[in-house]
């Protein structure tokens, strides 16, 4: 089952201009018949010493979830040609366990000179978990002996920074108002 894309979240994703058409499709099929209350997209460059990464970001919001596509390169290999890989999670609305919103300010040394700079939006649920592991050891630097792993797991969770500098004001504003509406959506689920 798919769901045809609002007009305003398709234009944002031509504009994002990071495989519009994958992007689209993915989301189409991960509304599940729902309609989009709201949306976010964001696209991020970045450079691995002589590589361009490109990766994007959509996260829709609809009555009951909160869909996160992202959209990443498949660098190509001998075998296959470049390829982009979409995955999109689908997380009910009642399963967030936390939202968060870092917001920074300009500043003349004394108060806050006008509208945010920068945010960060930051959302969490009881989902997948990242599991961060290294060699551990007892502190002897001659000791040779395996002293098994050591780590950390962490919340597979969504944090998003919008800057003005980098993607102007208007984005900072939608990043806020999706905030916003995810918070509200939120709290409905509680009356």
């Amino acid at each position: 089952m798919t769901t045809a894309l609002p007009a305003d979240l398709q234009k944002d994703l031509e504009t994002a201009g990071y495989f519009p058409q994958a992007a689209s499709r993915s989301i189409e099929r991960s509304l599940r018949g729902a309609r989009v209350l709201t949306h976010l997209v964001r696209a991020e460059t970045t450079f691995d010493g002589p590589e361009v990464r490109r990766h994007l970001t959509v996260v829709v919001l609809t009555a009951s979830h909160l869909l996160i596509t992202h959209l990443d390169d498949d660098p190509a290999d001998a075998l296959n040609p470049s390829q982009v890989v979409s995955t999109t999670e689908r997380v009910r609305l009642r399963s967030i366990s936390v939202t968060g919103l870092s917001q920074v300010f300009d500043t003349d040394g004394q108060r806050a000179t006008g509208a945010e700079s920068e945010v960060t939006l930051g959302v969490s649920w009881d989902g997948s978990r990242r599991v961060d592991l290294e060699p551990a050891d007892c502190g002897d630097p001659t000791c040779q002996a395996d002293h098994g792993y050591t780590g950390t797991t962490s919340p597979s969770d969504l944090a998003l920074r919008v800057s003005a500098l980098a993607d102007g004001d208007a984005a900072v504003e939608a990043a806020l108002a999706f905030h916003d509406r995810l918070v509200e959506a939120i709290d409905a689920l509680e009356d």
